[in-house]
């Protein structure tokens, strides 16, 4: 939702410029760009409605042969030879730094100390955080449209037609204008612009013969800066521009609608047109509500919004990399997705009252569930690794809240809590290596640190529910208090009690077991 809003919000702000270049009696105003999101939004209701093989896919393929239309005019128009030579250096030294720039982290330019005066702090906030958070929002939305579109293809054709062959086209597009723009910001230092120019500087509104100052310009100025510099062409250009801007931001709403709308109706392929109605409506609400209450600052309250939506997500998107990892090794034969597992999911906490309300000690006292469970995997009364538990873990909740009074303290809490999460993982990976789940101690770390209520719950449930009764009876000591249904048939004990031979969770036993003494 949130990185629709901001694109849609982001979108308004650079057609209302557009349309104030094309005419000045347009002024540059959030409540032109407030009409400009519900023209858009309209649009995209109407798009939605109509369905995905039809105005969703017709717009999509319009908005493509726009795209190619002012690439290619660009490519003939301008001096060619140094477009395809930018775009073949610029994918080369892409491939020669790609992991350099993923370790990359500006770590001495923000400490802004640097001897020359020109640390450029504020960088990687401002664009590659902000670009990181906008596309991980936006990753929610992309990944389910993709999925309903290449439902029956194999991972083969996926990975060729919806991974590689787009890179190679954004190479394309963004390799020619990043030169052309390049090309236009040397000529203009050439040709002594500068930000405070009355042609072609900062506020100016008509260029010094086709050039303009690109790196003093507002982003939203900058597109039209560079249709500006083939004066002949520039009004038809500037009209393409702004019919292709309208478009995309119309498929971007549409598609993002129909996915939410998906979703909302439970995962059905073909949701209520009311309900498509009113989600395409209520992104329009939200663009709007940002783009009011960021006033001034419109463009850093989208930024802020794309960012902090994009955060939380980021760690699910790592689970979500296990999960698909997962699925293919079941696909590929190399994991038996019948084999042992926990008895219930990290996320079932609703499954009964009892269950929540198990959930609700967990927050509050984790250590009491995975102290229990540990007692039984250890075949001990398990006292002392509760108190250790309770003890790191009440430590670091006071540590935080005292930084209140004393500075620093919350820092020593976060370390504390880390020791508390190694502690619990402790105890699930020891339960992993005795029942055979697949996983690895980094997983059960992450989902204790990250999730610990939930896991605490797991590793509870799945000792009390999955024991066998061997373990059961060997651990007597440990279990007097045992939930009242344990008894029930649901666990696979009868009433009635036990005779030899009688088949418990998978196996023979060869004792006589008696409900009376559990």
């Amino acid at each position: 939702m949130f990185g629709v809003c901001t694109s849609l919000g982001i979108g308004a702000m650079q057609l209302n410029t557009g349309l104030h270049r094309m005419n000045t009696n347009i002024p540059i105003h959030v409540n032109t760009q407030i009409i400009i999101i519900w023209v858009i939004t309209l649009m995209a209701t109407a798009s939605v409605v109509s369905g995905l093989k039809v105005g969703i896919k017709l717009l999509s393929e319009i908005c493509f042969l726009i795209g190619n239309f002012i690439m290619l005019i660009w490519l003939f128009y301008d001096d060619t030879w140094y477009m395809l030579n930018a775009v073949v250096q610029s994918v080369g030294y892409y491939f020669q730094n790609i992991i350099g720039l993923g370790f990359h982290t500006d770590a001495f330019a923000q400490m802004n100390n640097a001897p020359d005066g020109k640390s450029a702090p504020n960088w990687l906030n401002d664009w590659t955080i902000f670009y990181w958070g906008w596309w991980i929002a936006w990753a929610p939305f992309v990944g389910m449209f993709i999925a309903k579109i290449s439902r029956g293809r194999t991972i083969k054709q996926f990975i060729m037609h919806t991974m590689t062959v787009p890179i190679l086209y954004v190479f394309l597009w963004f390799g020619m204008f990043g030169a052309a723009g390049i090309k236009m910001e040397r000529e203009a230092v050439l040709a002594n612009i500068t930000c405070d120019s009355e042609f072609g500087g900062k506020n100016s509104s008509a260029s010094f013969n086709g050039l303009y100052r690109l790196s003093c310009r507002a982003s939203t100025d900058m597109w039209f800066d560079l249709m500006e510099s083939f004066p002949a062409l520039y009004p038809s250009l500037a009209i393409i521009s702004l019919i292709g801007i309208i478009l995309y931001f119309v498929t971007s709403s549409d598609s993002g609608s129909l996915v939410i709308d998906s979703l909302s109706a439970n995962g059905h392929p073909d949701p209520p047109r009311t309900q498509r109605i009113f989600w395409a409506l209520t992104e329009g609400a939200c663009a709007t509500g940002l783009l009011v209450s960021g006033g001034d600052q419109a463009l850093k309250a989208l930024r802020v919004v794309s960012i902090a939506a994009g955060l939380p997500y980021t760690i699910v998107l790592n689970f979500m990399c296990i999960a698909l990892w997962r699925v293919l090794q079941i696909e590929g034969g190399d994991l038996d997705p019948n084999g042992p597992t926990f008895s219930h999911d990290l996320f079932n906490v609703f499954e009964n009252a009892k269950r929540f309300t198990s959930f609700l000690v967990s927050i509050i006292a984790p250590w009491f569930h995975i102290g229990r469970a540990h007692s039984i995997i250890t075949n001990s009364r398990g006292w002392m690794n509760m108190f250790v538990l309770a003890f790191l873990f009440y430590a670091s909740v006071a540590l935080v809240i005292l930084e209140a009074a004393y500075s620093g303290l919350a820092y020593i809490g976060a370390a504390v809590y880390f020791g508390f999460a190694g502690a619990a993982a402790r105890t699930r990976i020891q339960m992993r290596e005795d029942h055979g789940i697949n996983g690895n101690m980094i997983e059960d770390y992450f989902a204790v640190l990250i999730l610990y209520p939930f896991a605490a719950l797991q590793m509870y449930d799945h000792v009390w529910e999955g024991m066998d009764m061997e373990e059961m009876n060997g651990t007597s000591q440990a279990m007097t208090d045992l939930p009242p249904k344990y008894g029930d048939t649901q666990y696979g004990l009868e009433n009635d009690g036990y005779q030899n031979g009688t088949e418990i969770n998978g196996g023979n036993k060869e004792a006589e077991y008696d409900n009376s003494k559990l």
